[in-house]
Parts: structure tokens; sequence; C-alpha cells
């Protein structure tokens, strides 16, 4: 009874500091949202004077560059609030990354703001996760917190941003599950729960209870032409394999520009005048993109012109480095993509053109499950998004589709990618400090099946505990490996990020 109690009053403290966690982070976001939607009215407003007094674009041609020097700076002094940084929170949580939540708190803040609200090609998700991750680092650095309860605050603090980002609690809770921690734990299940239910409700209170991208009621899709969900699977798949290779290859495009790095900022800035003088309805993040070709009938040639301009420009903004995210681009991309399909097979196969607003809908999912690999957080997110329970089984199938054939393809999950980039770019050194974390075994990997006595750990590291099932134990040399067993390794910090990839490859 004492140890009952012990473990009760244990989940209890988890959910008030869930809940803390939570009350913080949804004020913060949702503050974040506003500044953004005011920034970004203003920024509209400023472009339609712009076009009809074009005398004062002299002057409005400083202040972009004004803006775009404030952020460059600010990426200059801290590097670590470059980019959406989901994979930073990731890095941070694997042990590979050592963030000031401090310096990227305010700095994501003000630079996330300036990026996204001036209408680059950027979504506000992913620095709010990482602004949420800040947050929940921040409460337990008060409350003196270890290094395991500095990563559960860590990961509700993620999951509570995305939830006050979207309106989407369990897409919060979900995305922290099966992109972050790849892994259920009672705990953090507990404590990302109470945070992303109570940073959602604060976000209510400000930005009311409607879905964040309302495309009104849609059709049941037929059964009769789910083939259609399987093919439009599969272009997305090789859309996703695209982006994909292109984000990866923009680094190494920015490098040849005759510059330091943190003033790459400039490129995406310069660019957005012409953008907002002769194509404002392309600015911003996508979801004005997705909500005018849900509602209004356009050609497939003009779709495709969308489109590809909308690749170039989102990778031209992400690539650069600047604060901000890649959810609502790839959304849009996929919108996109949905209707150059559905388009397509209208006239093809003939079938109702209220579908085609279906396809829309199920491609979003798809092509941001191609990019992440996190199928269950791509449906649940387009769920909660757009309001639309009853299209969870087509939109399951596209993006089952589409998670099979990039997997065939050979895409990683695009935030491991970009944290191994990242990684890659850090000089290698002992560090002193030991670092614990676990590998759960894959089956039929190599691991699966593998004898202790054969596993060569390099730099060091070790194997100290295996988990199976609810019993742990210390390996010995003749210990098998099973599929779904928890490995326990430890390693110096310095070296944790190569010993993870040694042990990614063979499992």
């Amino acid at each position: 009874m004492k140890k009952l109690n012990l473990f009760e009053w244990s989940k209890i403290s988890y959910v008030a500091k869930g809940i803390l966690v939570g009350i913080l982070v949804g004020i913060i976001v949702s503050l974040f949202r506003v500044s953004i939607e005011i920034l970004s009215t203003t920024m509209a407003d400023v472009y339609a004077f712009l076009r009809t007094e074009p005398i004062w674009l002299i002057g409005w041609v400083f202040v972009i560059l004004l803006m775009a020097f404030i952020i460059a700076i600010m990426v200059r002094d801290e590097p670590d609030i470059r980019g959406s940084g989901i994979q930073d929170i990731e890095g941070q949580l694997h042990g590979v990354l050592k963030l000031d939540w401090f310096s990227i708190l305010w700095r994501k803040f003000i630079g996330g703001v300036l990026s996204i609200g001036s209408g680059l090609a950027l979504g506000r998700e992913g620095p709010s996760i990482q602004l949420g991750g800040a947050v929940g680092q921040g409460v337990n650095h008060f409350m003196k917190g270890n290094k395991s309860q500095q990563n559960i605050l860590i990961s509700a603090g993620a999951s509570a941003g995305l939830s006050a980002a979207f309106n989407a609690p369990v897409s919060g809770i979900m995305f922290i599950l099966e992109e972050v921690h790849h892994k259920f734990s009672g705990v953090l299940l507990l404590t990302a729960f109470s945070a992303s239910i109570t940073a959602n409700f604060i976000a209510y209170q400000i930005f009311g209870v409607q879905p964040a991208l309302d495309l009104g009621s849609m059709a049941i899709f037929p059964l009769e032409h789910y083939a259609h969900l399987v093919f439009l699977g599969i272009f997305l798949a090789l859309g996703g394999w695209a982006y994909q290779e292109t984000l990866m290859y923009m680094p190494v495009l920015y490098k040849k520009l005759p510059i330091p790095p943190y003033l790459n900022g400039f490129v995406p800035f310069i660019m957005l005048i012409p953008v907002g003088l002769f194509l404002p309805s392309l600015m911003g993040g996508g979801t004005t993109i997705i909500t005018n070709i849900s509602s209004n009938g356009y050609t497939t040639g003009i779709l495709i012109g969308i489109f590809v301009f909308r690749f170039i420009y989102s990778h031209i903004s992400y690539g650069s480095g600047l604060p901000g995210g890649i959810f609502i681009p790839v959304l849009s991309l996929g919108a996109l993509l949905g209707a150059i399909y559905g388009n397509g097979a209208l006239w093809v196969t003939g079938i109702d053109d209220i579908l085609l607003r279906s396809f829309i809908i199920y491609a979003m999912g798809g092509l941001l499950t191609a990019v992440t690999k996190a199928p269950l957080t791509a449906v649940m997110l387009i769920t909660e998004m757009t309001g639309n329970v009853t299209q969870l089984m087509p939109l399951a199938v596209v993006c089952l589709t589409s998670y099979v054939v990039a997997d065939f393809l050979g895409s990683d999950p695009v935030y491991e990618e970009l944290l191994q980039q990242k990684v890659h770019q850090i000089p290698k050194v002992f560090e002193g400090e030991v670092t614990e974390f676990e590998l759960s075994v894959e089956p039929d990997s190599d691991l699966d099946g593998m004898m202790a006595r054969y596993l060569h750990l390099p730099y060091g590291s070790r194997l100290i505990k295996v988990k199976r099932h609810q019993n742990e134990f210390i390996p010995h040399q003749d210990t098998v490996f099973w599929a779904g067993d928890e490995l326990f390794f430890t390693a110096d910090s310095g070296f944790v990020a190569e010993v993870k990839k040694y042990l990614n490859k063979i499992n």
C-alpha cells in the first residue's frame, strides 16, 4: 500500500508539472500566434499600399533589410534557433545536443515572428514546438529536476507547443510519442497529455474552438474509388522523396554564396518584395493557398505553376536557416498535389467533382507522412485541423500507402536527417560526461536474434541493461536479443551521435 501511494503521488506530481508547463506554453505560443497574425495582416496592408504608391518602395526595401539583419544577428549569436527546431529538440532528448533554453526562448520568439509574419514560406509549428521544449526545460531548471525529469518536461512542452499552434491536443501527444521518442511511456504520456490539453484550453480561450483549417463539410468517399487513394499515396511518396532530397541539398547551395551562413536569410527576404507586390496570395506558410484551392476550381496548369513556385520558394526560405517550420508549407504542397491528382482523376475517370476537396485533404496528410514518416501523427493532425472525423479511413489509406512507398524509396524521417546533418558539423571530442540512452530492438533487424558477444560497440560505449517485458537484467555474453527488447547503453556525450548511428544501422 505504501508503494502504491508513493507511485500515485508521483503520477500526480507529473500531472501538476504538465499542467504548469501547459499553462506557460499555452500563453507563450498563443502570443506567438497572435504576433504572427498581426504582422502578417500589416504586411498585406503595406504591400497593398505599395502597389498604389510605389514611390515608398525604396524605404520599404530598407525596412525589409533591417528585419533580415535583426534575425541574422540573432542566428549568429544563437545558431540553435535556425530552422524549425524540432530536430534540436530530438537531439537534446537523445543526448547529442545541449541547448540554452532562455537564449532560445526569446530569440526564437522574436526571430520566428519576424520570419513567419513577414510572409516567407515558413510555418509556425516548428518554432512553437521548440518554444514549448524551452519552456519545459526552464520549468525543470527552476524546480531543480534531474536529467530524466528534464527530458519528460521538454517532451511535454514540445507536445503542448504543437497543441497550441494548431488547436490539436491529440496530435501534440501523438507527435512526441511517434516522431521523437518512438515508444510508449506511462509517465511521459501522462505529463504530455496534461500539458497538451492545458495549452490547447488556453489557445481555445484566445482563438476559439473552431478548427485551425476549417474547410467545411466533406462528402463520404465512395468505396468503389478507393483505388484512387492508393495511386494518390504513391504519387505523394514520390513528391515527398523529391522534397526531402531538395531540402537536404539546400545547405550545399547556400554554402556557395560568398557570405557568412548567418546572412543567408537576406536571400528570401529580398525575394519577398516582388512576391508581395505581384503574388500576394502566395505569401505566408500556405494556409491561404489551401483555403483558396479547396474553395475555387483552378486549372491543372495553374496548380502546377503554383506548386513549382511554392516548392522552390519554401526551400529557399527554410534552407537559409531562418527560424520557421515546414509543416504548413508541406501541407500546402500536399494540397496542391492533391488538387492536381484530383483534376487528373476527374478528366480520366469522370468521378464526381465533389471529391476534389477530398483529394486535397488526403494529400495533405499523405505528403506530410512521406516527409516525416509519422503516419499516425499525420492522420490525427489533419483530422483535428480540419475537424472532419468522418474522413479517417480514406485518409489513413493514403497515409499508409505513402509511408510504405516512401520506406521503399529509402526516405528517412526528415527531422532525423536534419539532426544528423547538424550533428555531423559538430567536432567529435571526448567530453568526460557519461550519457545513458536506450534503443528498442526492431523485428527482423540484425539485432533481432543477435548474441551479445557479437555486438561490437564503438567509442568505448557499453551495454548496461536489458528490459524484456516487465523484467530488467544485466546481459552476459550469451544473452540473445529479442524483438521488443529495450537495450540501455552508456557512452561519452561527445560520441553519442556516432554510437547511435552505428546502432541504427544494425537495427
